[in-house]
C-alpha cells in the first residue's frame, strides 16, 4: 500500500486538471506538456492546451516548483507564527531606556519611557515581520505569473491540517484571488482539493500559445486533433 504521507502534487495535478477542463469545455483532446519554455526564457512546470468549442486555442499552466517553498512557509507559520524573537524586542528596548535614564539621571526616561517604547517596538517588529512574509508570498506568486496562460494554477503538496486556522494560508488564498491564480492541493489521502479557481485572462496577442517556443508543435497537434503528451 502506498505511503499516504508522500503524496505529491506532481502525481495528481495533470489528471485532475484534464478532468476539470474536460467538464468545463466538453473536450477530450487535451495536450499535456512539462517544462515548456517561453520565448523570453521562463518555464511553465506544466501545461495543458486544447481547442475550445469555438475553435480558439486555450492554454492553462500549473506551477509546482514553488511548492516546497510555499509549503515550508505555511508549516513554519503554523508551528511558530511570527516567531518568538519579536518577544525580545520590548524587553531589549525597556532595558535600553532604563539604562539610558539611569546614566543621564533622568527618572522619566528610566521609568516611564520603557512603558511607552517597549509596546511600540513590539508592534513595529510584528508589522515588519508581517510585511516580510507578505513580500515572500508575493515574490513566489509573481514567479508563477511569468509563464503566460489563459488560466494559471499553483499546486501544493500539503496537509489540510496545515491550512486550518493558519492566517498565512488565508493570506495566500487572498493573494491568489487578487492575482487571478488557481490553487489546488494534495494531502495525505491523495485527494486533490480545489481551494481557489483561476481567473480567465485575455491575451494581448491572438492567444497565449504565441508566447512559447513549442508553439508550432502544439498548434499542429491541436489541428490534427491528436491526443499528445509533450515531454
Amino acid at each position: 500500500m502506498a505511503n499516504q504521507v508522500e503524496s505529491k502534487i506532481e502525481d495528481f495535478a495533470f489528471d485532475y486538471l484534464k478532468n476539470y477542463y474536460s467538464q468545463q469545455y466538453a473536450t477530450g483532446n487535451i495536450l499535456v506538456g512539462q517544462n515548456e519554455k517561453t520565448k523570453r526564457g521562463n518555464t511553465a512546470d506544466g501545461m495543458l492546451a486544447f481547442k475550445k468549442p469555438t475553435g480558439e486555442a486555450f492554454l492553462a499552466n500549473i506551477s509546482m516548483q514553488q511548492s516546497s517553498s510555499l509549503v515550508g512557509m505555511l508549516i513554519n507559520y503554523k508551528k511558530n507564527g511570527l516567531g518568538k524573537l519579536r518577544l525580545l524586542t520590548p524587553l531589549v528596548l525597556a532595558m535600553l531606556c532604563f539604562a539610558l535614564g539611569k546614566t543621564t539621571g533622568n527618572v522619566l526616561v528610566m521609568l516611564i519611557a520603557p512603558i511607552v517604547v517597549a509596546p511600540l517596538g513590539f508592534m513595529l517588529h510584528t508589522y515588519l515581520l508581517k510585511k516580510y512574509r507578505y513580500r515572500q508570498l508575493e515574490t513566489l506568486l509573481n514567479t508563477v505569473k511569468q509563464a503566460p496562460a489563459d488560466e494559471q494554477w499553483i499546486g501544493l503538496s500539503i496537509s489540510s491540517l496545515v491550512l486550518r486556522n493558519n492566517t498565512l494560508a488565508k493570506t495566500l488564498l487572498e493573494m491568489c484571488q487578487q492575482k487571478g491564480l488557481g490553487l489546488i492541493t494534495v494531502g495525505k489521502r491523495s485527494k486533490i482539493v480545489l481551494l481557489q479557481r483561476p481567473q480567465n485572462k485575455v491575451s494581448r496577442r491572438s492567444d497565449y500559445l504565441s508566447y512559447y517556443t513549442s508553439e508550432a508543435t502544439i498548434r499542429r497537434a491541436l489541428n490534427e486533433d491528436h491526443v499528445l503528451r509533450v515531454a
